[in-house]
């Protein structure tokens, strides 16, 4: 994948998508457990970017626990989103946008 986006092709990630693409997935966890089957021999993502999307930010059922991965891992840059917002980036930086 990281040899396609480097040829300059689009990548579109929700959720799951969005998250891959961070250093590591292990934050996300409580929100949703590995599989028994995990076949990945670690958390590593994909480390196509530097923060750590949080999607589902405050919204149901996923409330209680955005709020609690904001609390556990302070110490990542995370990037809360909820289910109207999605981030664009680009080589320039990124930006989070709102769907009106």
């Amino acid at each position: 994948m990281k040899k396609e986006l480097a040829k300059g092709k689009l990548m579109i990630g929700e959720s799951a998508g969005a998250i891959i693409c961070a250093p590591s997935i292990q934050y996300i966890e409580q929100m949703d457990e590995k599989p028994e089957d995990y076949s990945q021999e670690d958390d590593a993502g994909l480390d196509l970017i530097d923060f750590y999307v949080l999607p589902h930010y405050l919204t149901a059922p996923f409330k209680k626990v955005t709020e609690k991965i904001m609390t556990e891992f302070s110490d990542l840059n995370l990037c809360p989103i909820n289910n109207h917002q999605g981030i664009v980036i680009d080589g320039e930086g990124s930006k989070v946008i709102c769907k009106d």
